[in-house]
């Protein structure tokens, strides 16, 4: 995965989310950030201040569409985006509706 030395833009939030696995269907939880130009940057572990290397995830979620779910679980939010010429959905689930 590319390397992101210092912070793309300003952080607009940042938090623990679960993300299910797109090839093996899992759940794993994943400290997400999403800086002001639409990048969302994921980690195993919470990345020291503007020490974003080896992200786990990075995409953009500019021009994607968010959809609210209930499936398979509670409180989970799909992320659709074009990836050059494939659209990809990416599934997250948080705690709690107020959180989603």
């Amino acid at each position: 995965m590319a390397e992101v030395e210092v912070a793309p833009g300003a952080i607009v939030k940042q938090g623990w989310l679960l993300k299910r696995g797109e090839h093996i269907r899992n759940w794993r939880d994943r400290y997400f950030i999403l800086f002001d130009n639409g990048d969302l940057v994921g980690f195993k572990a919470q990345p020291e201040r503007n020490n974003y290397r080896d992200p786990l995830n990075k995409f953009t979620v500019r021009d994607c569409q968010i959809m609210a779910v209930d499936k398979p679980r509670p409180h989970v939010f799909t992320i659709r985006g074009l990836q050059w010429t494939t659209v990809i959905e990416r599934n997250f689930a948080v705690d709690t509706e107020k959180e989603r």
